[in-house]
C-alpha cells in the first residue's frame, strides 16, 4: 500500500529536476501522475514512461501554463486521461531566472509573474474548482524559494514572485475553507536539477559540488530533487493533512544561517 494509492496528480514543469523528482516520488507511492512541460521532447516523454514503469498511469501534457488558456488546456487534457485531479503541484519555471535590476525589462518581469505567480494562481483556481465539484478534497502545493525570504543580488523579480506565493497559499487556505483542500508552499534552497547519469530510472542526478556552497548551507551539502519531493509527499498525503496555508523551507539551513549572499 502506498501513501497515495488511487490519487491523480498533475505536476507542472516536470520534465526534469525538481518536477521530475516529485512526479516519480508520487508515482512510487501509488499515484497516477500527469507530467506537464512546455518542452515536448524525449526527456519529457521519458519522464511519463518512468512513471508508468512503476505500475501506475503516467501521461504527458505539453503546454504553456503561464496563461489561463494554456492552463485550462493542460488540465482538460489531464482530466480526459485521469478523470479527476486530487493533487496539483505548481512547479513550472523558465531557465535563467536571475537578472540585474537595470537589465530587468518589462518583458522579463511579465514573463516571471505570468509563469511563477499568475499561472500558479489560476492553475490552483481551476484545480480547486474540479476538486470541489467532485467533493473529495485535494492538495495544492506551490514551489516557492529561499529567495522569498532573503534578498540576493540580481534576483529581485524572481524573489518577488516567489514571495507572492507564500501569501497566495495563505489566501487559498482561507478561501477554500470547508472543502478539505489544503494549499501550501515548499521553498527549496540550492537543489541540483541535473538529470541522472547512466541509469535514468532513479530520482536524483549528480549533486552540487559542496565546496562551491562555502559556508552558506549549514548542512554542508546541496539538496537533491528527492529532498523536495519527500516534502511534497508529506503535504499531499494524509501525513500532512493538517498543514494548511504554510511554507516549508527545505534548504539545509540556508535561511537559518542568513548567508545566502556569501
Amino acid at each position: 500500500m502506498g501513501l497515495l494509492d488511487g490519487k491523480k496528480a498533475l505536476i507542472t514543469g516536470a520534465r526534469k529536476g525538481i518536477g521530475r523528482g516529485i512526479a516519480l516520488t508520487l508515482a512510487n507511492e501509488g499515484a497516477d501522475v500527469g507530467v506537464n512541460d512546455i518542452v515536448d521532447d524525449e526527456v519529457s516523454q521519458r519522464a511519463a514512461e518512468l512513471i508508468a514503469k512503476r505500475g501506475v498511469k503516467g501521461t504527458f501534457h505539453p503546454g504553456d501554463v503561464s496563461t489561463v488558456a494554456g492552463i485550462n488546456a493542460v488540465i482538460d487534457s489531464f482530466l480526459e486521461e485521469h478523470g479527476q485531479i486530487d493533487i496539483l503541484v505548481n512547479n513550472a519555471i523558465f531557465p535563467d531566472q536571475s537578472r540585474s535590476l537595470f537589465d530587468t525589462d518589462e518583458a522579463f518581469w511579465d514573463r516571471m509573474m505570468d509563469l511563477s505567480l499568475k499561472g500558479y494562481f489560476f492553475a490552483a483556481q481551476r484545480a480547486a474548482k474540479e476538486m470541489i465539484a467532485r467533493g473529495n478534497g485535494g492538495r495544492i502545493v506551490c514551489l516557492s524559494s529561499v529567495h522569498a525570504y532573503d534578498a540576493m543580488e540580481n534576483w529581485t523579480a524572481y524573489g518577488t514572485a516567489k514571495a507572492g506565493l507564500r501569501r497566495m497559499v495563505k489566501g487559498l487556505a482561507v478561501d477554500l475553507s470547508g472543502h478539505n483542500i489544503t494549499a501550501n508552499c515548499i521553498a527549496p534552497g540550492a537543489i541540483s536539477n541535473k538529470l541522472p547519469e547512466g541509469d535514468d530510472d532513479v530520482i536524483d542526478g549528480p549533486p552540487h559540488n559542496a565546496a562551491l556552497l562555502g559556508s552558506s548551507v549549514p548542512a554542508a551539502k546541496g539538496g537533491l530533487p528527492s529532498d523536495i519531493a519527500n516534502a511534497v509527499l508529506y503535504l499531499t498525503s494524509d501525513l500532512g493533512q493538517y498543514v494548511n496555508g504554510e511554507t516549508i523551507l527545505v534548504d539545509g539551513g540556508m535561511i537559518a544561517a542568513r548567508k545566502m549572499g556569501d
